[in-house]
């Protein structure tokens, strides 16, 4: 089941735990098997997590089809703002999309993901 790190980029604690929470809610709307915060230290069981310790979102994914959705829906949340960074990680690999770029880069962007496509 591949598994991607999604960690948005800002210098302000509050604005980065704002636009992690608003791309989480969003990719729970596609058909990924998971998508939790992966925070700087542990929390208690049951703890809502601290803006300054969010340091991604970890998404697990089951079918193929739903890299595709998962392409689009990054691509298309960076281009909301041309000031949005997200760097997207498969384990040793990454790519680092800018809202400037997210259109520019929508090759790159479906390659990386298709990498990590899922044999059935």
């Amino acid at each position: 089941m591949p598994t991607y790190s999604l960690e948005v980029r800002d210098d302000d604690p509050a604005v980065r735990d704002r636009l992690h929470r608003q791309l989480r809610q969003e990719l729970l709307g596609l058909d990924v098997d998971e998508a939790r915060f992966a925070v700087d230290h542990e929390l208690p069981p049951g703890a809502k997590a601290d803006p300054a310790g969010i340091a991604a979102i970890v998404v697990s994914l089951a079918t193929s089809p739903v890299l595709l959705q998962l392409a689009g829906a990054v691509r298309d949340w960076a281009k909301r703002s041309a000031g949005r960074k997200i760097v997207i990680r498969d384990g040793d690999r990454s790519l680092e999309i800018t809202g400037a770029s997210a259109d520019d880069n929508q090759r790159v962007i479906e390659e990386f993901f298709a990498d990590g496509q899922i044999e059935e």
